[in-house]
């Protein structure tokens, strides 16, 4: 089963492919859980996928360190401006998952791939630990800084019942593979100045042996009770590199 080969694959720090869907962006991205986001790993999205490097987190989790969404934010912060920041004309949703850009404090540009890996990790780390929100927002802003280098997207509550976009289809997968709940996507693209397209997103998986799952059979499985992170263990990540096949 696919569904169920992706999930092994997240959890062994593995790559997996995300296709959405032709109704909505009709884009396949290239998936790792973020705690497996090693140099190397952002070495190869960059390369191969070529997209918008993010990380993801749960809405629960960014209000409990004070993440908004950035139109809501820039909406609120400069009103006379508020029909920039108005996203109804989207093609493909009706918002945009857009939080802060960061980068962990210990970085130096923090573009690097050893830069974007450290801050990508320590925030997956991060968000594992459990203690009081206002203790956790203050270390926050001690272990980060913004802007930088790394954006974070915010997985709406309820998942699919909101949207379908990839930041809740990669997020939950990482919940449901018992991971800590955030993954780092990007975008692939092809070599016609567009994104790749389905067929040459496959062939790119077939070469590469990973996993390539269509948003739809993740939405089927949260739809038919069969996810809703039960077996999401909140565990800080090692720090020990993942060998990419």
């Amino acid at each position: 089963m696919v569904y169920q080969k992706a999930l092994d694959d997240l959890s062994k720090g593995l790559p997996i492919l995300v296709y959405d869907s032709e109704k909505r962006e009709g884009e396949t991205d290239l998936v790792i859980a973020s705690q497996y986001a090693t140099p190397d790993v952002i070495r190869r999205m960059r390369k191969d996928a070529g997209g918008y490097i993010c990380t993801t987190v749960r809405e629960s989790d960014a209000r409990e360190i004070g993440l908004p969404l950035m139109q809501e934010f820039l909406a609120r912060a400069i009103p006379e401006q508020r029909e920039l920041f108005d996203q109804t004309d989207l093609r493909y949703d009706k918002s945009s998952p857009f939080s802060f850009t960061i980068n962990h404090r210990d970085t130096f540009t923090g573009i690097s791939d050893n830069d974007r890996s450290l801050t990508v990790i320590e925030f997956a780390k991060f968000i594992s630990n459990v203690m009081p929100t206002p203790q956790k927002r203050k270390e926050f802003q001690r272990t980060f800084r913004t802007p930088g280098h790394v954006n974070l997207i915010i997985a709406r509550d309820g998942y699919f019942a909101v949207r379908k976009g990839h930041t809740e289809l990669t997020t939950f997968l990482a919940e449901e593979a018992g991971l800590i709940p955030s993954t780092t996507v990007v975008e692939m693209l092809s070599d016609t100045h567009s994104s790749m397209t389905r067929i040459e997103a496959q062939e790119y998986a077939e070469s590469q042996s990973l996993t390539f799952i269509e948003g739809k059979e993740i939405i089927e499985q949260w739809a038919n009770g069969q996810g809703n992170g039960v077996r999401c263990v909140r565990s800080a990540p090692s720090r020990s590199p993942v060998l990419l096949p």
